[in-house]
């Protein structure tokens, strides 16, 4: 089974993919942008080129070496970036093209912003570039016809959703 979790930063993917991973007997696929930042890589709404390039890089490996798997940050993570942080156009295109022709998730669920975002040391605290992301998700998911399914509510009720769904 392969899960992703989408949405913007800080909405809880992170602690939803733990409880999965336990839940299934998963793994959560390794957290690049953590991996990232502690190679030094600028994250967030100063994020160069090379970093996004990298970013995908190593998500798109991730997801092919791993037949099974939960994910809190998933290969649409690095279009939707790019083109909410309005990067080069030509970027954009290559992000969009191997979002569009690489995923293969057996379930997608999207979280929006519903709590505020915990500090953590790494992940942008501005809401409104938070909120500016989430947008540009929902519209990508939507308008490639993406089929997921959004969570709502506490961490045990969106577990509880992703169960009924899988389980269907």
């Amino acid at each position: 089974m392969r899960i992703a979790l989408c949405g913007a930063h800080g909405v809880g993917k992170t602690t939803l993919a733990q409880k999965l991973s336990e839940h299934f007997n998963l793994p959560v696929l390794e957290d690049i942008v953590v991996m990232a930042h502690h190679l030094g890589f600028v994250i967030n709404e100063g994020t160069p080129l090379e970093t996004q390039l990298w970013l995908t890089g190593k998500q798109l490996e991730q997801e092919k070496v791993n037949a099974r798997f939960v994910a809190d940050k998933c290969i649409f993570d690095y279009y939707v970036y790019a083109d909410a942080l309005d990067m080069d156009p030509e970027l954009v295109i290559v992000a969009k093209k191997a979002a569009l022709n690489t995923h293969n998730y057996d379930h997608v669920f999207y979280i929006a912003p519903e709590f505020p975002i915990v500090d953590d040391g790494l992940r942008s605290l501005n809401v409104d570039f938070q909120s500016g992301v989430d947008k540009v998700y929902l519209s990508f998911l939507q308008n490639h016809d993406i089929p997921y399914v959004q969570l709502t509510g506490s961490v045990e009720e969106r577990f509880q959703q992703i169960l009924d769904q899988v389980n269907a």
